[in-house]
């Protein structure tokens, strides 16, 4: 069976060590540990060129500031900025509450799970990348997710009020809670996770 490519492992293992800090919910690291662990099997890898999207210019930015960290923070940049040609950038083109700008101001990146670089069924581990002063609409899905934040923004879960994690910090969605995600006047960057 063919090896996991290194980019792959190495964003893995940096993504398990920010889904597992204190600063997220004991759910979100519940929920990490299952994703993770599934992980410990490998998929099937795609490694050609894919669509990118207008948003997807932003990332470079949102890594920056990682880039020369030598924790999990920098490693998970260094592995995103090796991949970024071969992530499968999706958008979701629901817009009912979503800023004006959010169909060219957002894109979400498929590192592992379905249409991923590593194509699997079982879970999705990606990235969310907006540019500034976006507002992602209010939606839900059956799967339950964490997200865990790189930069600055603030999520909102059943309507309430928006909250603020900061950096390392993050928020669990339980299955078919309503939820959304916006940026303030920096391009946000987030890790998410999912069990199917």
């Amino acid at each position: 069976m063919q090896a996991r490519p290194k980019e792959i492992q190495a964003f893995i293992d940096a993504a398990r060590v920010l889904f597992a800090a204190e600063t997220l919910s004991e759910e979100a690291r519940a929920l990490a540990v299952e994703v993770f662990s599934r992980l410990d099997q490998h998929g099937d890898f795609r490694f050609d060129k894919r669509e990118r999207f207008p948003a997807c210019e932003w990332l470079d930015q949102a890594l920056e500031p990682y880039l020369s960290a030598q924790d999990a923070f920098g490693q998970v940049a260094r592995s995103i900025k090796a991949l970024e040609p071969f992530i499968g950038w999706f958008r979701r083109t629901t817009v009912a509450n979503a800023s004006d700008n959010f169909l060219e101001g957002h894109a979400n990146g498929m590192i592992c799970g379905p249409g991923g670089i590593e194509d699997r069924p079982d879970l999705q581990l990606g990235l969310l990348v907006m540019k500034p002063d976006v507002r992602y609409p209010d939606h839900s899905h059956p799967p339950e997710e964490a997200y865990v934040l790189m930069s600055s923004g603030q999520f909102r879960k059943d309507r309430g009020p928006w909250l603020s994690p900061g950096i390392g910090g993050g928020i669990h969605n339980a299955p078919g809670a309503v939820h959304a995600v916006r940026s303030d006047d920096n391009p946000l960057l987030t890790l998410w996770c999912l069990k199917m």
